[in-house]
């Protein structure tokens, strides 16, 4: 258990217990209220501990009786025991989890329970490569940097507020079980939560991120690592992570109101990772534009367990590309992911000149993407699209194999769920 700071008073909603070889420990759960108009939910609450072998969660909810309860992702198929004000449930292995007390597709009041793995390996205050944030409310800035072979702790417990910052450096890294937060910043403004440019070999893992006023983790160079983060966002351009190229996002959490994982770079992967997405952008997004060739994109074993979408904008399906540049982008490959609930656009991969990229008008393709086992278990009211621009902007090479949507498998274009543009694409494959 990571000890509250006793300036943060803890959600009004909902208490956290867990239960192990007969003791009973509670967890600190903080609140956040909703920061945009169009926002869905009006709170979000979490709580986060790290455990072996086999826990009882208990949560108790202070405000309302329960009459309903479930926890996501469904593909854990976790079973709630409701007592009164309270509910139990049985946890045998890390995981991030929505706790929800109230049906359809739209949550006032989520809960968040993040069960983490052990935090081995901590490094030592007194270690001079390392910076040290221990429990209680710690004030950076907007740019505390990073210098290279450094490491900054933050153990459970330690709210930092501002923003980390690194530059041509190689082997950092941002690690713990603290908060990050960005909360004294206006919106849309300041640096992104983390930014590493042109870095090699960094790593950020276990951390929480709250209230960012822009993109929570961006990093360019290569070989970075994001693992175990948990990332909260309630404005627009509150993007998740991005990670250069041979990058690795894993097992990690995204709450966000843009774009959740950035597939930009080359070489991206992601994998068992839970994401809830706000009312704007998509799950997983290829990018917006680019002269330069982009490809070897993996994305695996991932539940989407909320979208928000509602407005036909273009940015808005669980799988999207804008492409409005010169570049090609190829190989991608999405597999074993699950869509818990949505009922807004699956696919929308096309060219176009966008907003954000710098149109050519003589190249610009995306090629060799494929969708393997997916299911998408709402109803969508408004039709995928797959559409290139013209025969120089094509989309081509698009296989979709065992594609469920409401419980019936993709089979071919059709005008009412994928509409299919046979003048600018080439080889769209259902099997």
């Amino acid at each position: 258990m990571y000890p509250g700071d006793k300036f943060i008073a803890p959600s009004h909603q909902y208490k956290v217990e867990v239960l192990q070889n007969g003791r009973m420990q509670e967890s600190f759960v903080y609140l956040m209220h909703a920061q945009h108009y169009t926002n869905k939910s009006e709170t979000a609450s979490f709580t986060g501990f790290d455990f072996t072998g086999r826990v009882t969660v208990r949560v108790t909810r202070l405000t309302e009786d329960i009459g309903f309860c479930q926890v996501l992702p469904r593909s854990r198929g976790i079973a709630v025991r409701l007592a009164g004000r309270t509910v139990e449930f049985e946890l045998d292995r890390p995981g991030q989890f929505s706790v929800e007390f109230e049906r359809g597709l739209r949550i006032r009041h989520p809960l968040f329970i993040f069960a983490n793995p052990p935090d081995v390996d901590v490094p030592r205050p007194d270690d001079p490569r390392v910076t040290w944030f221990g429990p209680g409310v710690h004030e950076i800035g907007e740019k505390f940097v990073i210098p290279s072979g450094q490491t900054v702790y933050l153990a459970g417990g330690a709210y930092v507020k501002g923003q980390f910052f690194s530059e041509n450096a190689q082997k950092i890294t941002i690690r713990g079980r603290g908060i990050l937060s960005g909360e004294q910043f206006p919106v849309r403004t300041a640096h992104y939560m983390i930014t590493f440019r042109n870095v090699e070999q960094a790593l950020v893992e276990g951390i929480t991120l709250i209230h960012p006023p822009t993109h929570n983790i961006r990093l360019t160079g290569r070989d970075h690592v994001v693992r175990n983060v948990k990332l909260f966002g309630w404005h627009f351009s509150t993007d998740g992570a991005s990670t250069g190229s041979d990058g690795m996002i894993e097992d990690s959490f995204m709450h966000v109101n843009d774009d959740s994982i950035m597939l930009y770079e080359n070489n991206t992967s992601a994998r068992r990772c839970v994401i809830w997405q706000m009312e704007n952008g998509a799950p997983f997004q290829f990018g917006w534009g680019g002269e330069e060739d982009r490809s070897g994109h993996h994305a695996s074993d991932i539940d989407v367990i909320r979208v928000e979408s509602e407005w036909d904008n273009e940015n808005e399906a669980v799988f999207c590309a804008i492409h409005g540049g010169g570049g090609t982008k190829s190989d991608y490959l999405f597999e074993n992911i699950r869509i818990d609930n949505a009922d807004w656009r699956m696919f929308s991969i096309i060219t176009k000149p966008n907003r954000w990229g710098q149109w050519n008008p003589e190249a610009g393709a995306i090629r060799r993407v494929v969708f393997r086992n997916i299911e998408f278990y709402g109803t969508p009211r408004i039709a995928s699209l797959i559409m290139g621009h013209d025969e120089k902007h094509p989309v081509t090479d698009v296989t979709f194999d065992n594609v469920i949507v409401g419980g019936k498998k993709l089979a071919g274009a059709d005008p009412d769920v994928i509409a299919v543009d046979p003048e600018t694409t080439r080889n769209i494959v259902f099997k």
